[in-house]
């Protein structure tokens, strides 16, 4: 790939900028990581980077380029394990993997809810995971709901354990000052509310998981 070498009037050739779209893209991720997505300007990239923001767009077509570049990125860090083992224990792997990631980018989860471009990264990612069921003997009826419940839960769990144990301790405090109510009115929901506010969100997700997998075993077996 081309690459284009940026530089202030003031800046010497020793200490010019060389960039390429793996390196915007790569500072991009960085700066969500740190900052949040919602600041992300191509003004502040092209700061982080010592560029001018014009800079960028030798390498990017716009912002949305950037942010579907960005998603695919994460989706590139996903491990995919070895095709030799069980594929239950491919799909654990991989939730456990997507998780992760999502973790380590909270920011991934909102921008695939809001843009939902599948880039060549998300693709390969997908291509591996449904070639998992096929190979395991799945009819294309069964992989395409074996794939929409994988991505809805992994998703939806990806999505309230990003937001971050403030939000969280809050409403288990709010929980926690109504249970004279909640053990009157509803008690069922007062019975269980120990245990939702010590929720962790790991064990949660591969608690469905497991179901998700267990049903669809029961569906290969008929």
């Amino acid at each position: 790939m081309e690459k284009f070498v940026a530089y202030d009037v003031d800046m010497t050739a020793e200490t010019r900028i060389t960039l390429s779209r793996e390196r915007v893209i790569e500072a991009a991720v960085a700066f969500a990581d740190e900052h949040g997505v919602e600041g992300m300007s191509m003004r502040k990239l092209g700061g982080e980077l010592g560029v001018e923001a014009m800079s960028l767009y030798n390498h990017v077509e716009d912002k949305g380029d950037l942010m579907d570049a960005m998603i695919d990125h994460v989706f590139t860090t996903i491990p995919l394990p070895s095709g030799h083992l069980d594929w239950k224990d491919q799909i654990r792997l991989i939730g456990q993997g997507a998780m992760d990631r999502f973790g380590k980018h909270p920011w991934v989860v909102t921008l695939l809810m809001q843009r939902g471009n599948f880039g060549d990264g998300a693709l390969e990612f997908m291509n591996h995971v449904v070639g998992i069921f096929f190979e395991a003997g799945f009819e294309e009826e069964d992989v395409h709901h074996a794939w929409q419940m994988l991505a809805s839960h992994t998703m939806g769990y990806a999505f309230q354990s990003s937001t971050g144990p403030s939000v969280q301790e809050k409403e288990y405090s709010e929980l926690q000052e109504r249970m004279p109510v909640l053990i009157e009115r509803f008690p069922y929901v007062a019975r269980l509310a120990p245990l939702l506010m010590e929720c962790a969100w790991d064990s949660e997700y591969m608690f469905g998981l497991e179901i998700v997998i267990d049903g669809l075993e029961s569906r290969l077996s008929r």
